[in-house]
């Protein structure tokens, strides 16, 4: 009896440390002030050395959501189906890339993706906005809603959203 009870109150305990992992942390860390803009002014003005992000993301003709992400990562879960919708609603404007940090460990390391999900948003090959942790879907897309202009609206989409989405793996 007294070991169910341990088990019960240790239940309890790791599912309110799950939750508050998932929903309050991304927003204390906000409050810490890991802002938007600090997020931009660290991200380095020089690309990657990576030819495959050089082409699919540096060299977009659209605004790119790049995610990174990792299989692991619970929040990384939680953010897919905003990313996917958000992919779909603005098919042709916006593409979402995604890159695992642990396949592509480079690329994390270079965008200092050290906390996932990281979120950034580059237009015309410059990291102009981006945010860690957590949000829902009407955030995303407020930032979003802020680089998409009429003449990404005329670019046809490279793909479709089966095929752009991609996860890197490494070579």
């Amino acid at each position: 009896m007294v070991e169910r009870i341990i088990l019960l109150v240790a239940a309890v305990f790791v599912g309110l440390l799950f939750l508050y992992a998932v929903v309050m942390a991304p927003q204390d860390r906000d409050r810490k002030g890991v802002s938007a803009d600090k997020i931009v002014q660290e991200t380095p003005k020089t690309p990657p050395d990576d030819e495959w992000f050089q082409e699919t993301v540096i060299n977009s003709d659209i605004p790119v959501l790049v995610d990174f992400k990792a299989d692991w990562c619970g929040p990384c879960k939680l953010l897919h189906p905003h990313l996917v919708q958000l992919e779909e609603e603005y098919a042709g404007r916006l593409k979402v890339v995604k890159v695992d940090v642990d396949e592509k460990k480079a690329i994390a390391k270079h965008y200092e993706a050290s906390s996932i999900p990281t979120i950034l948003f580059f237009v015309d090959g410059v990291a102009v906005d981006g945010f860690v942790g957590y949000r829902d879907y009407d955030e995303i897309e407020e930032i979003a809603l802020k680089y998409l202009t009429d003449e990404s609206a005329d670019v046809s989409m490279i793909g479709t959203p089966e095929t752009s989405e991609f996860v890197l793996t490494a070579n």
